[in-house]
């Protein structure tokens, strides 16, 4: 359990030993940045608190419009890293010097994807593990998506064009899809 700052998780760990973190984001309002960085931490949570604002309500299950926030990624290497996601697909850099990790964002949130590299020396996925097989972004319009493709490939990166949807891998073999949400 962790106060970040910008949210307060908890974590739990699936059958597959997967890892999740759910969490409650703080008010844009109470967010800070230090030095260009928005300031991100991991302290201790304060249960008590917590549980105290829960008040007597008993669990029902998540609230409507629960959706997943962000997504971390272990990879091997930081800057491997910030070359696929930053200067590639185009995410903003939001905190680049947590150790060993490397958020990243669009939109002004506190991140969508967090890349760390804490699994060190893990092996790679196989088709025998139980993984993440594909993640979607999902982009305003087709000529977003294009210009995501061609910055990629830009870079370096295999890209491979599904209808008008754009699908990479990462240096990690992480497939990513990148769609349009309007079909323009």
């Amino acid at each position: 359990m962790s106060d970040h700052f910008v949210s307060e998780a908890v974590y739990l760990t699936d059958p597959d030993g997967l890892g999740i973190e759910v969490y409650a984001d703080r008010p844009r309002s109470s967010w800070r940045a230090v030095e260009r960085q928005l300031a991100m931490a991991t302290e201790p949570l304060d249960v008590p608190s917590l549980l105290a604002e829960a008040g007597e309500s008993a669990w029902d299950g998540a609230p409507a419009g629960t959706r997943i926030g962000h997504v971390h990624l272990y990879v091997r290497d930081i800057d491997q890293a910030a070359a696929f996601y930053h200067d590639g697909l185009g995410l903003d850099k939001v905190v680049w010097n947590y150790p060993g990790a490397l958020f990243l964002s669009a939109g002004g949130y506190h991140h969508h994807l967090g890349t760390n590299t804490w699994a060190a020396g893990a092996a790679l996925s196989t088709d025998d593990d139980a993984r993440l097989i594909e993640w979607e972004i999902v982009l305003p319009s087709n000529a977003d998506v294009a210009g995501v493709a061609e910055s990629l490939e830009k870079g370096g990166f295999a890209v491979k064009r599904d209808g008008g949807d754009v699908v990479a891998r990462d240096p990690w073999g992480t497939q990513l899809r990148v769609v349009a949400s309007s079909g323009q």
